[in-house]
């Protein structure tokens, strides 16, 4: 009996105790994550949120009736005026994704984030949209630092630079990268958790960088003299955003531009029709300046007043909220930053010297943080020994478009160009196969919206596709950017593997990274090597070199058989027009 009375009392024990302590785990567990957001993740495993069946993201702002933007408090992007409302380019870029899915009557919620904390509030789906002002890298695409997650990034809305602006002399100090005898005083302001303090990590011993969390912070903290240097982008220390907080001494801009900073806007990769969306309402911005349709004329002469998928994007409302991307750059940042260079609109039109062919920085790919699962759409492939290639049926195995599904295979399987089958498809089955896994990518795709925007919710009850880089435009035209044009080519993945588009994406992006450095097949051990997936992949990007050369031998390896290397087809030097609609509306 009285054992039994003791298991009795044991069982009422459990049944009171362990619910109890599982409460005060939760609440405890619910404290240390507040205590610690925004701190810096440096293992494989993603950040989890405490939900965990969410609509996808445009189905789910539709619901709710609102867009929730996270912002930075910076002049120029989203900073209060007279009016005490917010504005800037940030601002005007939500309100224009809001207007395309929600129609003029949208609402927007602004919710300002920080370098520290923007990519965990997005992650934790406490914002929609991240506008803080993003530099796109791989390393980011695949598994950013603080959260333990890839995102998906849009084209640019600017491109910039990291240099330097403050005091005279000690800008100088801090562009000849010397801090000894009379720069010994030199100290950096630089926003923290940025791609900027991961470059000046790598120049300057840490005692030399002042590490600041918020904008307001980064430019105080040089006004109060706790640096004599700042660093950022060019919208970052114009001097007229110096000026504003209070600084009255000498003020000077450097001559270095220590890494390309092409600013994108973010979205998480659960739900890959939301970051269409998002990236084609920038697209129709931008093509409206191009064919001079401003907010006055949207109703009239817009030529796409509304693009007939399920998820129906109303470009015309975006139009009708905030203009074209002139207008909107007019607005908020010629003030700043004067329009020039790279952010200026690309016409194939009187600018035979430089090209459309432009690769975005790779961010820190030199550490192991991606774990990818044995399932994954990348260690299938690599288990299974072979990449299966789709070609349209009129393209060659000895093409252009061959060699990028070589290229492919060499990153792969450590330069082997011959781990590949080639499958020849006709266009109208390329959605099919992408997403029945006949094949595992398409090389020579048109780049359409078309293509790009077809959803699961559509009749033929498919995925869209995923897009790299342009391979190739077609140079015969008068200007690509304009409707009925012919199409780029690119390599397509299904949006069903979101990682297996970002490594085929940044597969051919290093094409093209290796030309812009001179590294060819004959000097491939110049090439990084990458450690964010693991040793099975350090030679993502020596294997290809070394299989297939860079864009440039490819070019040339397959001249005959393709459009004059002028124009689009060049490279970027890097001062030249950029900005445009990759894909076309045709």
């Amino acid at each position: 009996k009285d054992l039994t009375r003791m298991e009795k009392f044991r069982r009422q024990m459990f049944l009171v105790w362990v619910p109890l302590m599982v409460i005060a785990g939760v609440i405890l567990a619910s404290i240390f994550a507040t205590s610690n957001r925004g701190d810096e993740v440096n293992g494989t495993e993603p950040l989890q949120s405490i939900e965990k069946n969410y609509d996808p993201t445009l189905i789910q702002v539709r619901k709710e009736g609102v867009l929730r933007c996270g912002v930075p408090n910076k002049y120029g992007f989203a900073a209060k005026r007279l009016s005490n409302e917010m504005e800037g380019l940030s601002v005007d870029l939500c309100k224009a994704v809001a207007a395309a899915v929600l129609g003029s009557a949208y609402t927007i919620d602004l919710v300002e984030v920080t370098s520290i904390t923007r990519f965990t509030a997005l992650a934790n789906r406490e914002i929609d949209l991240l506008l803080w002002g993003d530099t796109h890298t791989m390393e980011r695409d695949f598994c950013e630092k603080s959260t333990g997650v890839g995102f998906q990034f849009s084209d640019p809305y600017i491109y910039d630079g990291l240099g330097f602006a403050g005091f005279p002399a000690a800008v100088a100090c801090a562009d000849n990268f010397d801090w000894i005898g009379s720069c010994s005083n030199l100290k950096i302001c630089v926003n923290a958790g940025t791609t900027h303090s991961d470059v000046l990590r790598d120049i300057f011993p840490a005692k030399y960088l002042v590490l600041c969390d918020t904008k307001d912070v980064f430019l105080e903290t040089f006004v109060d003299g706790g640096c004599s240097v700042i660093a950022g982008e060019q919208n970052d220390v114009a001097e007229i955003v110096v000026r504003n907080y209070g600084y009255a001494n000498e003020f000077g801009y450097g001559t270095q531009v220590l890494s390309k900073e092409p600013l994108a806007m973010v979205t998480r990769k659960d739900s890959q029709s939301w970051s269409d969306v998002a990236n084609w309402v920038l697209r129709a911005l931008i093509q409206a300046e191009v064919l001079g349709v401003t907010r006055d004329t949207a109703d009239n002469e817009f030529p796409y007043v509304e693009y007939s998928t399920s998820i129906g994007i109303d470009f015309t409302s975006a139009l009708r909220a905030v203009g074209n991307y002139g207008e909107i750059y007019d607005r908020h940042m010629e003030a700043i930053v004067p329009r020039k260079a790279l952010n200026v609109l690309y016409s194939n039109t009187g600018n035979e010297s430089s090209g459309l062919h432009y690769s975005h920085p790779v961010g820190g790919i030199g550490k192991f943080r991606k774990n990818l699962q044995q399932d994954s759409k990348i260690s299938r492939i690599f288990n299974r020994g072979d990449i299966i290639c789709g070609i349209l049926s009129s393209a060659s195995q000895e093409s252009i478009e061959g060699d990028f599904c070589r290229a492919l295979s060499a990153s792969l399987f450590s330069s082997d160009t011959t781990r590949i089958k080639f499958v020849a498809l006709d266009e109208a089955e390329m959605q099919g196969a992408l997403d029945s896994e006949i094949v595992d990518v398409i090389s020579g795709a048109d780049f359409t919206i078309q293509s790009d925007m077809v959803t699961s919710e559509t009749a033929s009850g498919l995925s869209g596709l995923a897009f790299s880089q342009p391979m190739y435009y077609f140079t015969d035209s008068e200007d690509v950017s304009r409707p009925g044009m012919r199409p780029p080519k690119a390599m397509a993945t299904s949006q069903s593997f979101p990682d297996w588009s970002t490594y085929v994406y940044w597969s051919v992006a290093n094409l093209i990274s290796s030309e812009e450095l001179g590294i060819t097949s004959s000097d491939f051990r110049e090439v990084n090597t990458v450690q964010l997936l693991g040793e099975d992949f350090e030679w993502m990007f020596r294997g290809a070199i070394l299989g297939v050369g860079n864009y440039r031998e490819i070019y040339e390896r397959n001249a005959e058989k393709l459009p004059p290397r002028v124009k689009e087809n060049l490279l970027n030097d890097g001062s030249s027009p950029q900005l445009n609609c990759p894909a076309s509306w045709s």
